[in-house]
């Protein structure tokens, strides 16, 4: 049994001559500009994969970490989008949760509880301390606010949007 192959068909001579060039590279020991060439792209693509992993790593554990155990008698009402200040001169105030005449705790969510002290004219945009209470309306404009944990577990709520918490490396308030 013999097989038949077709005829010889002629190469283009472009195509002929990027053959003979690949074989030609193939065969010629690496220059050291094409090692150093080599080298660069590969760090080049290392460098992005490991900054692709690590951010979202960072990410992941920031969005999905667990808060520490939540101090449920205490809340911080921040006039501004910054944890600057630590525990004790930062930007708004705490606030404790009222107490029933039974001894139990209000029900009060922590966003509800600074909306109060916003709508009563306490707190403002920016300000490091609680303003004195006005004697006009009690019904003042609250900025849209979101709950974070902080890392000790107070609830802190901030004037923002939903992305509040991850520009400030905090969880969400589970409320």
């Amino acid at each position: 049994m013999s097989i038949d192959l077709p005829p010889q068909r002629p190469m283009p001579a472009v195509r002929a001559q990027a053959r003979q060039v690949r074989i030609e590279q193939y065969a010629t020991p690496p220059t050291p500009a094409r090692c150093k060439e080599r080298l660069t792209r590969a760090l080049v693509i290392a460098t992005a994969a490991s900054t692709v992993l690590i951010g979202g790593t960072a990410t992941a554990y920031v969005a999905f970490r667990p808060a520490s155990t939540p101090v449920e008698d205490q809340t911080r009402c921040y006039t501004k989008e910054s944890l600057n200040g630590g525990d004790s001169d930062f930007y708004g105030t705490t606030v404790s949760k009222a107490h029933a005449a039974d001894g139990s705790r209000a029900a009060a969510a922590a966003v509800d509880l600074c909306a109060a002290l916003w709508q009563q004219g306490l707190l403002e945009l920016g300000s490091k301390q609680v303003s004195e209470p006005g004697t006009g309306s009690t019904n003042r404009p609250v900025p849209p606010l979101v709950a974070c944990t902080l890392d000790n577990g107070i609830a802190a709520v901030f004037p923002g949007d939903s992305d509040t918490c991850s520009r400030l490396g905090l969880p969400r308030l589970a409320e």
